[in-house]
């Protein structure tokens, strides 16, 4: 019997550590100080609303990501935003310069949530992505279905390039353009993967862009 318990546990400890979501790319810290941030929403298009697409660069190690969930964070001007979404669009691109080279196609498609935080901020998170991405740099962004554009994704010290925005109602064209200079969009990304050590850490990674 004693035997039999000790296999039980060692397998539930086996089973939680095959559940379990490492963080893989942290780029939060400070959020709540924000100064400047990024329309980052799908809310129609102008006169009355804006469609803006915002994403964040990130170097993805050896051994490749399996991303279970992305989220990202809102000033919380407008809490009616939490209930209201659920869906939007997420874009993902090979980086190869400063700025990303496709062009977001929008859409509903990804499962997404929004909950006002004690902090007073907004959590937008589209989880149970299962999205496997291989090792390498790449531009990476999720943009919520909102009512309106009311709140600002905010603004974090930039790692590598600033976060673009491609603004869908922009003139004379639509394009992607630097909105916010040194910032990134405040964004955690979980699941599977290489898990920061002091040899894989988010400053070595910052060491890459110097």
């Amino acid at each position: 019997m004693k035997r039999t318990m000790i296999i039980l546990m060692a397998l539930t400890l086996l089973a939680g550590a095959a559940n379990a979501q490492d963080i893989l790319w942290d780029q939060t810290d400070g959020y709540e100080g924000w100064s400047m941030g990024f329309f980052n929403v799908q809310a129609g298009a102008p006169p009355m609303g804006m469609t803006a697409y915002t994403v964040n660069d990130i170097v993805v190690p050896a051994g490749g990501w399996t991303v279970d969930s992305i989220k990202i964070y809102y000033d919380g001007f407008n809490p009616g935003w939490a209930g209201a979404i659920t869906a939007g669009s997420l874009f993902l691109e090979p980086k190869t310069g400063s700025l990303p080279t496709g062009i977001p196609t929008g859409g509903f498609d990804i499962p997404m949530t929004c909950v006002v935080l004690g902090n007073g901020f907004l959590e937008v998170e589209a989880s149970g992505l299962g999205l496997v991405i291989n090792e390498g740099e790449y531009w990476i962004g999720i943009t919520p279905a909102t009512p309106n554009a009311d709140n600002i994704h905010v603004g974090v010290v930039a790692v590598g390039n600033d976060s673009p925005t491609y603004d869908a109602g922009g003139f004379p064209m639509p394009m992607w353009g630097n909105w916010a200079a040194g910032l990134d969009g405040a964004m955690l990304i979980e699941g599977l993967g290489v898990v920061a050590t002091e040899d894989v850490s988010l400053g070595s990674v910052k060491a890459l862009y110097r």
